[in-house]
């Protein structure tokens, strides 16, 4: 397969403006970060990231996985309604809280400078604190997206990229009733809980593999074998069904387990994976994907060529 048609890393930026509109986001191999806010100063067993949220999509990240939180009791006062941005039951940043409208606002001003763009947002409830049933749905309807709707891609289906161009498509890790509101987002709450990927696929419209818990660091192993197979799957398999492929894992007790470690060991799965298939990988959610001048990245969004050659050939 030839490079794809990009000339810097700028370009990068624009990488989805080449597609027709007619062409389904399931279609499309896309490249997505985990726990994409936690690039700040943080402990090594919660920071996932070296680029902030703007460089990442300047780069070509099209999938942000953000987990939130009620605001920590030190930071109440400052936050006023707003969520805070965590991993896990601790916050992405030790010296300053990260709020969701700051981490929201970046995202709509590159889509901004970049209409032709999509950006798969994934919003889930972690932190220490309990929450009531549909409580974040509620939160998240009145504070942030209700005034917005314009910006998102809310319809519970996957979209063609001409149907999302300039907006944000919400990913919705969360319940949802059916209230005065409605359903809104993309329904992503049903995976089981540390799934290896293979009882996801059969005719369904999401395809998950996110094998996250690593007893021991012997697990890493186990865990590459799921990702390459989880690719496998994707390049084999009809393009109605959106794979997500999280290509990260940890054991926040076991330094031998923390994210930089597992990145470094599950790197090389993807690369075999990509040199045995064709076709679409699905999205890839990864940690520090900005290594080597984010070449992997590179990599992911040319397998994506198919669909300019197809659309040329046609």
């Amino acid at each position: 397969m030839g490079p794809i048609p990009l000339k810097s890393n700028h370009s990068l930026a624009e990488w989805m403006s080449v597609f027709e509109d007619s062409v389904s986001l399931s279609a499309l191999s896309i490249p997505g970060t985990h726990n994409s806010a936690a690039h700040h100063l943080s402990f090594p067993s919660v920071r996932c990231q070296r680029a902030s949220i703007k460089t990442q999509l300047d780069n070509g990240i099209r999938f942000l996985d953000l987990r939130l939180s009620k605001p920590y009791t030190t930071f109440c006062t400052s936050f006023g309604n707003d969520l805070q941005v965590v991993h896990g039951a601790f916050p992405v940043a030790l010296l300053h809280p990260v709020k969701l409208s700051r981490v929201l606002s970046i995202i709509f001003e590159f889509l901004s400078v970049h209409p032709r763009e999509t950006i798969i947002v994934s919003l889930k409830n972690e932190g220490p604190f309990s929450w009531a049933p549909n409580e974040l749905s509620a939160i998240l309807w009145d504070r942030y997206i209700q005034q917005a709707q314009h910006k998102w891609f809310l319809e519970p289906r996957i979209p063609q990229l001409g149907e999302a161009r300039g907006k944000a498509i919400l990913f919705r890790r969360f319940g949802c009733p059916d209230d005065k509101r409605g359903t809104f987002g993309f329904p992503a709450t049903s995976w089981r809980y540390n799934t290896t990927g293979e009882d996801t696929v059969n005719g369904q419209l999401l395809a998950v593999q996110d094998f996250c818990e690593l007893p021991t660091a012997n697990a890493i192993k186990e865990k590459v074998l799921y990702v390459e197979t989880h690719m496998i799957r994707a390049s084999q398999t009809s393009s109605n069904t959106l794979f997500v492929n999280f290509t990260t894992a940890a054991n926040f007790w076991n330094p031998y387990c923390w994210p930089k470690d597992v990145a470094k060991a599950v790197r090389s799965g993807i690369d075999d994976a990509l040199k045995k298939t064709k076709g679409r990988c699905g999205i890839l959610i990864m940690d520090f994907p900005d290594k080597d001048n984010w070449i992997i990245v590179r990599n992911v969004v040319a397998r994506n060529n198919i669909l300019i050659r197809n659309a040329s050939d046609a």
